[in-house]
């Protein structure tokens, strides 16, 4: 098993999560909530994927990173052992997580990358996978508190995964957790994913009340009363990829849009800006159910290709890391466009699978079972996908 790191480590328990999932959507179904829309859903799936991707690149750089300030410039060390240490880290990494996300609903800056998370309709444990793509070099500015407070790397990874795993199940409504004064719940931090005003500036913590209570920001729902829909929704795209550099693109014209460098930094400090959609977005029943039948069989395999190259990323050679890590992000944008009935989309859908051909060829040397097996499903996507990609193809010329 490949050592503790940062987020390419959570691809491990990707088969747990996609159990999760589907207990969820089943406990949904049952209780007659509509909680997940197909187009959503991937596109939130997409975006995690794509974290991960990231994640094993950077995630090696953003460790050495915590070693180095834990080794040589923390002023003091948590003890090699005691039962306590793990509770503890948990304790500090929440509290390093209510300012990183508070600072990211307070700046500008920090909005144009943590506002991905919330570009969703409906929440769900999906939206808890909805992550930046910029997540952990954006992260290590608030979380690099853990080392200089003599956190080892190993710890506090642990302690990020417990309240990454405890994040989880704060996006799933479907489970009725009480708050006890002291969690944060699914109904608390589903206010805070709402369109609600009210609570615009609340409840930022991931597991733990105090310290949404010690500074202000703590708010629940009356009971019985409803919440509103009285912000503008800020999802863009069905495209994981594109909405990584949506907002920014967006700050970017405000910045543009004024004159001086004293405004434009003010620009970026200042609270964000939220400027509602260009364009609502296209519902599940405007795709074509072959359309989407295709998108689900493609998303599985690009996720199958990311879990064999995040599992064994250490066994894979620097070329096929980044050979593999392009053709993903490649997937995972032209799915996007053909849920977002983009007008290349199907163009750049053919275009991906013939690079995907070319690069299980090329993986036969290194690994002929999975080069095979990618060479067969993107021949075979070419042909059976054919109608679904053609329609998409009509579509645009109407």
């Amino acid at each position: 098993m490949p050592d503790i790191d940062t987020m390419a480590w959570y691809a491990l328990g990707i088969p747990a999560y996609v159990v999760y999932v589907a207990v969820e959507i089943l406990l949904a179904r049952r209780r007659g909530l509509a909680l997940f829309g197909f187009a959503e859903t991937i596109s939130n799936l997409s975006a995690g994927l794509g974290t991960l991707v990231v994640g094993l690149f950077v995630g090696p750089w953003v460790l050495a990173a915590w070693d180095f300030t834990y080794e040589h410039v923390a002023p003091v060390r948590w003890p090699a052992h005691g039962g306590w240490k793990i509770p503890a880290a948990v304790v500090l990494a929440d509290f390093c997580y209510y300012v990183y996300h508070r600072a990211g609903h307070r700046f500008a800056a920090f909005w144009a990358i943590h506002g991905i998370h919330h570009q969703h309709e409906h929440l769900n444990s999906s939206v808890g996978f909805r992550l930046e793509w910029l997540a952990d070099p954006y992260a290590a500015l608030f979380f690099g508190l853990m080392p200089l407070a003599g956190v080892d790397s190993k710890t506090g990874f642990a302690a990020l995964a417990v309240l990454s795993v405890y994040a989880l199940t704060a996006h799933s409504p479907v489970y009725r957790i009480p708050t006890l004064g002291l969690f944060v719940t699914p109904v608390i931090h589903g206010s805070h994913h709402s369109r609600d005003a009210r609570f615009a500036d609340k409840n930022y913590g991931a597991m733990l009340a105090i310290w949404d209570r010690l500074f202000g920001t703590w708010l629940e729902l009356p009971r019985g009363e409803p919440l509103r829909a009285d912000m503008p929704s800020i999802s863009r795209t069905h495209d994981g990829v594109s909405t990584q550099w949506g907002l920014v693109r967006e700050l970017a014209r405000d910045v543009g849009a004024v004159n001086g460098l004293r405004a434009k930094l003010v620009t970026l400090v200042s609270r964000p800006a939220i400027h509602g959609p260009p364009a609502p977005l296209r519902s599940d029943g405007d795709i074509p159910r072959g359309t989407r039948a295709y998108v689900f069989v493609q998303f599985v395999a690009l996720a199958a290709l990311g879990g064999w190259l995040l599992w064994f990323r250490d066994e894979r050679p620097l070329a096929v890391r980044v050979a593999c890590a392009a053709v993903l992000v490649a997937g995972l944008f032209s799915i996007g466009g053909l849920l977002d009935g983009r007008p290349t989309a199907a163009r750049d859908e053919r275009a991906r699978l013939a690079a995907t051909a070319l690069l299980g060829a090329g993986l036969a040397t290194h690994a002929p079972i999975v080069g095979g097996l990618v060479v067969a499903g993107a021949v075979a996507s070419l042909v059976a996908g054919r109608g679904a990609l053609d329609l998409r193809a009509r579509e645009t010329a109407t």
